[in-house]
């Protein structure tokens, strides 16, 4: 009987292990996702600028 209840508490962790991990690793790519996005919108942005400074260098250069 006792280790019934060591194997079952034991199967029972392991699975609220897994769920917690399969529950945090959504939420970690998730906001690994919008990390990933924000660096993609600074860098169109800082690009438009400077193509943007560039072409009116190039203005007053001419």
């Amino acid at each position: 009987m006792r280790k019934i209840i060591i194997a079952a508490s034991v199967l029972g962790t392991a699975a609220a292990g897994v769920f917690w991990y399969m529950k945090n690793r959504q939420r970690a790519d998730q906001a690994l996702n919008d990390v990933k996005d924000a660096a993609r919108n600074a860098y169109h942005k800082m690009n438009h600028k400077a193509k943007k400074m560039s072409a009116k260098a190039q203005e007053s250069l001419a």
